[in-house]
């Protein structure tokens, strides 16, 4: 069963995508370079292929992301609720009542 046609360092890899033999990269080499000098016909679809930067980037993304889960993460400040309730009740006035 052959290989799925996924990039070495793409996420869903679940192993290294290496050649086998140099007789592989070979092929595989002469095949694209064939592929990349035919000529198109004006107006053909070109198909989609991810930048090589963006890879390395997506890549260097996921390291970073790993390693900042590394570092110690500052804990939240405790907090302490107090409830202050008092013994007179809240329409008395210290005086006596309020003026009319």
């Amino acid at each position: 069963m052959p290989l799925l046609p996924v990039p070495v360092f793409a996420p869903g890899a679940s192993t290294g995508r290496t050649p086998a033999t140099l007789r592989t990269v070979l092929h595989r080499t002469s095949k694209d370079l064939r592929r990349r000098l035919t000529p198109r016909a004006p107006g053909a679809a070109v198909p989609h292929r991810t930048p090589a930067w963006r890879l390395w980037a997506d890549l260097a993304r996921g390291y970073l992301a790993l390693a900042l889960t590394l570092l110690p993460r500052p804990r939240p400040a405790r907090t302490v609720t107090v409830f202050v309730a008092s013994t007179d009740p809240l329409g008395a006035r210290p005086g006596g009542p309020a003026p009319y």
